[in-house]
């Protein structure tokens, strides 16, 4: 053989192996390339997933701040529209006790009601308190109490009386006023208007 075909062999073979080594190279390079796009991809999904999902809590908590907001104004809303019912509802009462205060009926009650604290409190010496529009009924009350102080209280706005025994301590309250006071919590309770 002659040196020509010798080399030509030589380079042919350097060239064969440089060929392979470029292919497996450039396999090797493919899969490497591959591998990379398949982790950048997970990771762009894993980071999509969490942005995602990063947006869902941000929306459901909106939501719920929306949800508290929209109920706490309207209970503040369904509060007010009872509070005022409750207060036409006792305006009303007030206007017919005060009524009443004007009746012929009323002198009657005011008796009564000195009769079941002299029921009370007997012969004992008692401070009987009125409204200063009812000073006008002070003999009414003191034919029913013969030891009985009658002073007028500013604090008396319907009718009625509060007898008070020094001796024994005891205040008997008999008042319009006290009796549509007591009325209130009773009234909430069982109107339906309670707010929740």
């Amino acid at each position: 053989m002659n040196e020509r075909t010798k080399e030509s062999k030589f380079l042919d073979a350097i060239n064969q192996y440089a060929e392979k080594q470029k292919a497996t190279i450039s396999a090797e390079v493919e899969e490497y390339k591959n591998q990379r796009i398949e982790q950048a991809t997970e990771q762009g999904l894993s980071d999509a997933y969490n942005l995602i999902q990063r947006d869902i809590a941000k929306q459901k908590a909106d939501i719920v701040i929306e949800t508290a907001a929209k109920e706490n104004a309207l209970r503040k809303r369904q509060f007010e529209l009872r509070q005022k019912i409750h207060d036409e509802v006792f305006k009303k009462a007030w206007e017919k006790l005060l009524a009443f205060t004007e009746s012929d009926q009323y002198a009657d009650s005011l008796k009564r009601s000195a009769e079941n604290a002299k029921d009370l409190f007997g012969d004992k010496a008692v401070v009987i308190s009125t409204a200063p529009k009812d000073a006008k009924y002070a003999e009414l009350i003191k034919s029913v109490f013969s030891e009985a102080e009658i002073r007028e209280d500013k604090d008396i706005r319907i009718g009625g009386i509060k007898v008070y025994c020094k001796e024994t301590g005891i205040l008997a309250d008999d008042t319009l006023d006290s009796k549509l006071h007591d009325q209130h919590e009773w009234f909430i309770e069982r109107s339906g208007l309670k707010v929740v």
